[in-house]
């Protein structure tokens, strides 16, 4: 391409004015301002033409400026990053360019530096600046790259704690600490705060969010108007805010779960709603019919990218909440989801991180109804370990083969995830084998395990070579290479020998503190005491050992840590404590597990669950005695949800009178505290204890009982009568929603659903006749393409095949050598030739279609077979053949 002429730098920023003045901010309008910008800084620097005015310093930097977002735009961050060294201007004026170039080419190391020394510059200017603003965004999730969870928290908080006058810019910013917290959390983080609350949170108190979760948290998506007042406007936010709520599910109350529900179903109905009026958008005025349906499927297939992720969570919050109903609707959506990641033209772009946590908690979800086998093969493998061959098909005990196979199990990869998810996903692979009894493979999934408590990140020469692909610092593809020295650790393979590990193939997943990192290695200790009192291994140390090690580890931890670690450690050492009652009490006596509990550390004998658990030991040690038990319940609060837990109790024991008092209490007098869920369940309740002393009182409560409006009366003669609806055989490709589906995923859903007894995926065999069918018209479609090709001619008369063709030409009947002597008995004749014609005569199809119609014509005949035949006066022959 040949070079523009020079022109005068003041002629070229006339016109590079006027195209920013277009506002053209497609990829060829920031194409035509760089190449203008390039040209007068180029210009202005090489210029010797007489009388010509070199460019002031102020415009320079301004246009430079410019230069370097249009090339931001354009995706050319390392010639952002080459043009400030070149101008030795790292770090100057243009700093926000330069820190965005160097955190979009994956180089986190040196974008932090520069962002950390920036802003310690400008320390006394205030944060509501553009630029300290813009490198503290660049800096926050810097740090949340490199799996510095804490430090990108603390500038999240520097962040929103100022006057951020751009609304937008203030949720975006509360969105992204959601995600920081929600990658690396770790159980137990939160039990300081009481479970259900949320009043020592900086970031739960904001306003936005309480805002959120007091409105669309409360309500149903499907109840609200289809106005756009009350469509929610992030969806981002909200989708974010109910992954932390369902993550860190584990020390708040079921109440938080519903309302992370509630906030993905507006979620997702925003997230359709604004791609759908999007979509109508580009497609008016499109007069080209394939275009116009190009840009439908283009659209529709956005609108699944979206959802996706938001139906997954609503899953994973189904499986949270449980019942019947709610595993149902998880094990649809999650089957839904990977049928259509697997896909050979997988059209939604699911990304790898949603397949592979999907598949983790389908396996969840099918622990004790699939075989452990099976199960296994669902958990997400990540490169440095030996799946499948060496590691899934080994059997059992020391890693013997055995022999059944499994090799060709379609393992997901674990790319792109969180550390939370990395580190869930080596823990649950390390527990199922051990469940089996392989060695080999659970000691070698809890080496990973511990090597990547150890590793955040891997640097910046393997990061930007590609290793690191995925958000919160999740392992590459095992193909990418880093340029930089390879560091190795040893895990013990599969058959005894060491296999090195490449340390840039160690997911990683440090935990944000020390104590968070103590709490993961007790839990990789519980697996390998349970694996070892497994194999009954004579050598090392025994698993009671083992256990207390890691509980004097806890406590040595517990003294130095700090008051965010110190929950988490009394969360592990609770399930340490609460692992070996189970060992030692095989009888399952409620004594033992009382004495157990009543030892836990206190924020943990404070959880909910701690309390009905107790109580309910109570009640089995005794049935006459329940007092203790009442007094426990009654110890959770005067809230909705603890009364509720006590009229359970109650309703076990047959105690319908102390029911009735809570639940009248509840429905009359606190109708106005309560949601429509909570008083639709105690008005349930009511009517059900009502029922067995006052069955006419039972019917006015449940005259109160609102039914579905939707549901409308059904006809049984016409239900009778309706066509049954078949399967698909394709899933409907360009088909938005849910709809989508594919056969397999119905049928395996019905079989599921279906009468006991059936197998997982188990379908009738095909008719013989349908299979004649299809293959007639499979024939039909054969033969149109040839014709369309000109390979084909209908009309022209077709040679019939040789009927003789299967047999050698040698022995043919036209060849009068290969038929010679044939008449001949024994080998110089019918051997060889006759065997042939048997073969022959089996393998013509034309003479067996006309053997089986002559068959079904003698068929049609009177039958003999009650005929009496009259004896001929002739001897009978005996059994065996003689004459008597």
């Amino acid at each position: 391409m040949d070079s523009p002429e020079p022109t005068a730098w003041k002629d070229s920023l006339s016109t590079l004015q006027s195209l920013i003045a277009t506002g053209d901010t497609s990829k060829g309008g920031h194409v035509k301002i760089e190449k203008c910008c390039a040209l007068i800084l180029d210009g202005g620097a090489s210029t010797n033409n007489i009388g010509e005015e070199d460019i002031p310093a102020e415009v320079r930097s301004t246009i430079s400026t410019i230069y370097l977002r249009a090339l931001i735009h354009l995706g050319r961050y390392t010639e952002v990053v080459d043009y400030l060294q070149k101008q030795q201007q790292s770090g100057g004026v243009n700093v926000q360019e330069e820190a965005y170039a160097l955190y979009r080419l994956r180089r986190y190391e040196a974008c932090r530096s520069l962002c950390a020394s920036s802003l310690e510059l400008n320390e006394g200017s205030t944060t509501t600046n553009n630029i300290n603003r813009g490198l503290m965004h660049v800096y926050a999730q810097t740090l949340y790259r490199l799996g510095e969870t804490q430090s990108a928290d603390e500038v999240y908080f520097q962040l929103l704690s100022s006057e951020l006058t751009d609304a937008d810019e203030r949720e975006d910013a509360l969105a992204n600490a959601l995600a920081n917290r929600t990658a690396n959390y770790t159980s137990g983080s939160l039990l300081k705060f009481g479970g259900n609350t949320a009043t020592e949170l900086w970031l739960e108190m904001d306003e936005a969010i309480v805002e959120m979760l007091s409105s669309y948290g409360q309500s149903d998506p499907s109840n609200n108007g289809d106005g756009d007042k009350d469509l929610l406007q992030n969806y981002d936010l909200a989708y974010n805010l109910a992954t932390y709520l369902l993550v860190s599910s584990d020390a708040r109350s079921h109440s938080y779960v519903r309302q992370a529900k509630q906030l993905l179903g507006h979620a997702e109905k925003s997230a359709l709603t604004i791609l759908e009026s999007s979509q109508e958008e580009n497609v008016e005025g499109e007069t080209n019919e394939e275009e116009r349906k190009a840009k439908q499927n283009k659209q529709q297939q956005l609108a699944e990218q979206e959802a996706a992720p938001i139906r997954a969570n609503l899953a994973l919050a189904n499986l949270l909440l449980g019942g019947e109903e709610n595993e149902t609707a998880a094990l649809r959506a999650y089957l839904t989801c990977i049928t259509k990641a697997v896909k050979p033209k997988n059209s939604t772009g699911m990304h790898a991180n949603l397949l592979a946590m999907a598949s983790n908690n389908l396996a969840l979800l099918r622990d004790g109804k699939e075989s452990v086998f099976d199960v296994l093969k669902r958990i997400p493998a990540t490169s440095a370990l030996s799946v499948s061959e060496d590691v899934v098909a080994k059997g059992s005990k020391g890693g013997n083969s055995s022999g059944g196979g499994g090799g060709g199990a379609a393992v997901v990869p674990l790319v792109g995830a969180t550390p939370q998810q990395v580190r869930t996903a080596l823990f649950n692979r390390a527990l199922l084998l051990a469940k089996m009894g392989n060695v080999s493979g659970c000691s070698e999934a809890l080496a990973v395990l511990r090597a990547s408590l150890e590793v955040a990140y891997h640097g910046d020469e393997v990061s930007a070579a590609g290793s690191n692909g995925g958000g919160g610092g999740a392992e590459g593809s095992p193909k990418s290479k880093g340029k930089g020295k390879k560091k190795k650790n040893t895990t013990a393979d599969s058959g005894g020998d060491v296999r090195v590990v490449v340390k840039k193939d160690i997911p990683t997943a440090k935990p944000s503190s020390e104590g968070e990192a103590v709490a993961w290695n007790a839990r990789a200790n519980l697996i390998e005491s349970e694996l070892r009192r497994i194999t009954d291994a004579g050598d090392g140390s025994k698993p009671e050992v083992i256990i207390s090690q890691a509980i004097s580890d806890i406590d040595t931890a517990a003294k130095r840590a700090d008051d965010d670690a110190s929950s988490v450690l009394d969360y592990v050492k609770s399930q340490l404590f609460l692992h070996g009652a189970v060992v030692s009490n095989k009888q399952s006596k409620p004594q033992p597990f009382i004495d157990v509990l009543g030892s836990l550390p206190s924020s943990v004998q404070s959880c909910p669950g701690t309390v009905v658990t107790l109580a309910s030991l109570y009640g089995a040690l005794d049935k006459d005695d329940t007092s203790r038990s009442v007094e426990l319940l009654s110890s959770l609060g005067e809230d909705v949800a603890a009364r509720l837990a006590l009229t359970e109790f109650h309703m076990e024991r047959g105690q319908y009178e102390d029911v009735i008092e809570v639940l009248e209490s509840i429905v009359e007098k606190d109708a106005d505290s309560t949601t429509q869920v909570e008083m639709m369940t105690a008005t349930a309740l009511l009517v059900k204890a009502l029922s067995y002393t006052d069955s006419e009182r039972a019917g006015d409560y449940a005259e109160r009982l609102e039914i579905g409006e939707d549901i409308a009366t059904l006809d049984g003669e016409e239900l009778e009568s309706m066509e049954i609806p078949r399967f698909a055989k394709k899933a409907s490709e360009n088909g938005g929603g849910g709809g989508g589906i594919s056969s397999k995923v119905r049928k395996i859903i019905a079989s599921t659903g279906g009468k006991r007894g059936s197998n997982l995926g188990e379908r009738k065999k095909k008719n013989h006749d349908a299979i004649l069918r299809k293959r007639a018209k499979q024939r039909d479609e054969y033969l149109a393409t040839l014709e369309s090709k000109g390979q084909y001619d209908p009309n022209k008369s077709q040679t019939k095949p040789d009927p003789e063709r299967w047999i050698p030409k040698s022995q043919r009947s036209y060849n009068r050598r290969g038929r010679r002597g044939r008449h001949k008995a024994g080998a110089q004749g019918g051997g060889a030739g006759a065997g042939m014609e048997k073969d022959a005569a089996k393998l013509d199809v034309a003479a067996r279609v006309a053997a089986a119609k002559s068959s079904v014509e003698e068929s049609g005949k009177p039958s003999t077979a009650n005929i009496q035949v009259s004896g001929s006066g002739a001897v009978r022959k005996g059994k065996g053949g003689k004459r008597r």
